[in-house]
């Protein structure tokens, strides 16, 4: 049984060698040998592909594991106020 990276790397492949109509049918012949759960998951990975190609800079700006990193130096980092008391910059 694929799993989620597999799937995306066959996609991947697929998408290589065809364009177009030509990568539809190629990945509805891929789609049939899946049973139904793997064509589920099939769906949500074309699903994901493309809202990131139709998404490239939100895609980009947020790489995956931002926002752990982001909490994780939230948690780290204790910046100290100036002694003058302004916020800090």
């Amino acid at each position: 049984m694929p799993d989620r990276v597999d799937l995306a790397r066959r996609v991947d492949e697929l998408a290589l060698e065809h364009s177009g109509a030509a990568f539809a049918e190629a990945v509805r012949r891929y789609s049939d040998t899946l049973d139904p759960a793997e064509r589920e998951e099939l769906k949500a990975v074309l699903t994901e592909k493309a809202w990131a190609q139709q998404n490239p800079v939100e895609e980009s700006a947020v790489p995956r594991g931002y926002f752990r990193r982001l909490f994780r130096m939230a948690q780290t980092e204790r910046r100290p106020s100036p002694p003058d008391n302004r916020p800090p910059k």
